[in-house]
């Protein structure tokens, strides 16, 4: 779809092994994961880590124009929605709220109307976009507690099927607790327990699209203490079961156009 200020395509893309790219241009890039996966991709908006973590159909990221933004994966394939957009339709200051990892059903469902060559979704996706960057002015955080936290990251996703306390963190941060839950919450937007959870879940959803583990074991496999607890977690943060969200993506391990 291509409109006044405002362009949609779909792209493949395939990569063999460890790569990096960049996005620095004078238009905002929004990217809906559709399909495939990219094997530990990790993303960065001027140097700030912002996402960690095999992408799951439905998530977004914003490369704002004018800004650094950085990618690194492992090795994949995937199908995605590029969003092209006129910065002069969705201005975005400097201390706008990054958009990484991001699920919205509602901004996706519009971003693939965009693709679909429906003119109709361009005013409704700017206007979610626009409320998703928008928000009170973080706090400012030093840059060497920046750089603390951004290499907690990568520790709490090697820990994910192990039990990890807030302590344990704040001890490989080198903070107290307290210092950590506030500038953990300031720098991701999310305090470390809801990080965690959220990055568990996030591998839970990855290995019941692409691998057939039962969910019990998947729920091990990634720091639930049971099948319970994690179809507990399930219900509560995505609104549907370990099952019906495999039912529901079959298909999309593949990046490939049906």
């Amino acid at each position: 779809m291509n409109g006044v200020g405002i362009s949609a395509a779909r792209i493949v893309d395939r990569i063999d092994g460890p790569e990096s790219w960049a996005i620095e241009t004078d238009v905002h890039a929004l990217m809906l994961h559709e399909a495939g996966s990219y094997h530990r991709l990790e993303t960065w908006l001027d140097g700030q880590r912002t996402s960690l973590g095999d992408p799951l159909p439905g998530e977004l990221w914003l490369a704002p124009a004018g800004r650094h933004y950085r990618g690194r994966a492992e090795g994949g394939a995937v199908r995605y929605v590029r969003v092209a957009i006129d910065p002069d339709l969705l201005p975005i200051g400097a201390l706008g709220r990054p958009i990484a990892g991001h699920g919205d059903p509602a901004m996706a469902t519009l971003v693939r109307a965009l693709a679909d060559d429906d003119a109709t979704a361009a005013e409704p996706l700017l206007a979610l976009l626009a409320a998703a960057v928008d928000g009170a002015p973080a706090a400012r955080v030093s840059a060497r507690t920046v750089h603390r936290i951004d290499a907690l990251l990568p520790l709490i996703e090697a820990r994910i099927e192990t039990p990890l306390t807030v302590e344990e963190m704040a001890a490989e941060a080198g903070m107290s607790v307290n210092s950590l839950i506030t500038h953990f919450a300031r720098t991701t937007g999310r305090t470390p327990r809801q990080y965690l959870l959220r990055q568990r879940l996030r591998r839970a959803c990855w290995y019941l699209m692409n691998r057939p583990l039962s969910v019990a074991e998947i729920a091990f496999a990634t720091g639930f203490s049971s099948h319970a607890h994690l179809c507990a977690a399930f219900r509560d943060k995505l609104g549907l079961s370990p099952g019906e969200w495999r039912r529901r993506h079959v298909g999309d391990a593949r990046a490939e156009e049906e």
